[in-house]
């Protein structure tokens, strides 16, 4: 039998969340994607594969080849306007030994009488809604077959062999979830080496002084520090990496990984998620921008990016020593001549909204050797290398997508990193959104000394042909 994980349909309430894609969203600490490899573990499915979207890459890092879950996932990218069971028809063959489907935020919600070994008797089932499969089962290729054909089976399988399907359909139902975990269904999927004594689960690495009140039940994580005089629970859920400051009282709340919440603060009823107050009954969003009641406590940038970063950034400062000199004597002579000029240009920023870039521009269309080494050399880019090691521009990433002229491109990035040099800059046939796509995808310190040296080399030789 064989898996199937479509992760690549957007959740917007996913989103509003905020901090990771929804296949990695934590269920009382675990994300929802460690679920379901888990099941496939005990079931004894050893093909996994894993259809990706938004936060492709995040998806990746986390489940990797699949090993620790003694499995081995293969991943791919879903096609522009396919639905799941579109592409499930098409590679029929493929599932004639069983296929296990899932393509929404589905939780195998477990009963008390629940065992592994009941799957080998479910009988072929489906659920879904409005057109959409949220999850299929069928042990041989016949079942699987009749299907997707729509002569489904039974809607309550799961039901049979004691198992709950539970749609995460909304932020309510993702609290609802983690409030259940922590009132007693967590020792139904909890490992060696976790505690669940009172109904209190306690991580390692968690620092509580004695005037600090936990009461269960409770869920909390791994590398938690909580303040003096804190009131943690009833009901609360703490993940990973949280500091909880002095005389603040949490009960029925769901704080997620990386959060810091201030002193003296009362709260309820609530998702903390960084800086982002969220409603459990309604989903409403709040951002706070006061630091000192509630913030994310980690940065975002990952210890590889930071490497990266790093030595890109002392790349760029050679390479802008190098050019110093170069453009402080041929830049005023193309202004004297009046081959070209810089002018300021709005595009899109990442952090600020938008940025004032200087771009070169060729104001006359004649042969010039001044012009030519002043291309050769990548001298209109100086300026952008200044910015790059202000922190205002990547070295290398995605080319910076100008406003208003690429606003809608720029709604379909996930992620923007815009750069000095990009895939643009050596492509003649470069095309900016799946580019930037790719890039997102695959970014790496290869890559991008890849880019920078395709970059050089490629106006070297082509320089004054613009």
């Amino acid at each position: 039998m064989k898996a199937v994980f479509y992760t690549a349909d957007p959740l917007p309430w996913a989103d509003d969340i905020g901090g990771v894609p929804w296949p990695l969203l934590p269920v009382a600490n675990r994300p929802l994607l460690d679920y379901w490899l888990e099941t496939c573990a005990e079931i004894g499915i050893r093909q996994v594969q894993v259809i990706l979207g938004e936060g492709a890459d995040e998806v990746e890092e986390f489940a990797g080849n699949g090993s620790r879950w003694g499995v081995e996932i293969q991943y791919s990218f879903a096609r522009a306007n396919e639905q799941p069971l579109d592409y499930l028809k098409a590679t029929s063959n493929r599932w004639e030994d069983g296929l296990l489907f899932i393509g929404a935020a589905f939780f195998l919600r477990r009963r008390q009488a629940y065992k592994p070994s009941d799957f080998q008797i479910l009988e072929a089932c489906h659920y879904g809604a409005e057109g959409k499969a949220w999850f299929l089962y069928g042990k041989t290729g016949d079942e699987v077959k009749a299907l997707l054909e729509g002569g489904f089976g039974s809607d309550r399988g799961l039901e049979q062999i004691h198992v709950h399907p539970f749609i995460i359909d909304g932020i309510p139902a993702y609290f609802d979830i983690n409030m259940k975990m922590v009132e007693g269904e967590l020792q139904r999927y909890v490992t060696a080496g976790f505690s669940n004594v009172d109904g209190s689960s306690v991580g390692y690495n968690v620092l509580t002084p004695p005037s600090a009140h936990l009461r269960p039940p409770l869920i909390i994580g791994n590398d938690c520090r909580f303040g003096f005089m804190s009131t943690i629970g009833a009901k609360v859920v703490v993940g990973n990496h949280v500091i909880i400051d002095s005389h603040t009282e949490l009960s029925n709340c769901l704080i997620l990984q990386d959060t810091y919440i201030g002193q003296n603060l009362e709260i309820r009823n609530k998702i903390v998620s960084g800086n982002r107050l969220i409603s459990a009954e309604d989903g409403t969003v709040v951002e706070i921008t006061d630091s000192w009641l509630v913030a994310r406590n980690r940065p975002n940038m990952r210890t590889e990016d930071l490497v990266r970063y790093i030595i890109l950034w002392v790349l760029a400062l050679g390479i802008a020593l190098i050019q110093a000199i170069p453009f402080c004597i041929l830049y005023p002579l193309v202004r004297l001549t009046r081959i070209g000029i810089f002018q300021k240009n709005v595009f899109h920023d990442p952090k600020t909204g938008y940025l004032n870039l200087p771009v070169f521009i060729k104001l006359k269309n004649r042969k010039s050797i001044i012009y030519r080494l002043f291309r050769a050399a990548m001298l209109d880019r100086f300026p952008w290398l200044l910015l790059a090691l202000r922190g205002r521009l990547f070295v290398c990433g995605q080319p910076p997508m100008r406003h208003p002229e690429e606003d809608e491109l720029i709604t379909q990035l996930p992620h923007y990193y815009p750069a000095v040099f990009s895939y643009a800059d050596y492509s003649r046939d470069s095309d900016r959104l799946v580019d930037s796509l790719w890039y997102a995808h695959i970014r790496s310190l290869f890559e991008d000394v890849k880019i920078l040296i395709k970059s050089f080399l490629y106006r070297f030789f082509r320089a004054g042909s613009k």
